[in-house]
């Protein structure tokens, strides 16, 4: 897992609401096209990454604790 590229997917997804929708729309097409180094274990965070309300809620928490979604 690469945790620099998680941590600005999830900086990004929390700050552009543009990137937002799109990610919400095609989460592995959008991450992939910031091309940001992305490994399988990435991927596999990026399919089960809760992109509702409640779970943005926990991915600012996350991040503030200094562990990406995994």
């Amino acid at each position: 897992m690469n945790p620099t590229s998680m941590l600005e997917l999830a900086d990004r997804y929390l700050n552009d609401p543009h990137f937002k929708e799109r990610m919400r729309q095609d989460p592995q097409g959008t991450a992939e096209s910031t091309g940001l180094k992305l490994d399988d274990e990435d991927l596999q965070s990026l399919r089960d990454w809760d992109m509702s309300s409640s779970g943005d809620e926990e991915l600012k928490d996350r991040i503030s604790k200094g562990v990406a979604m995994n």
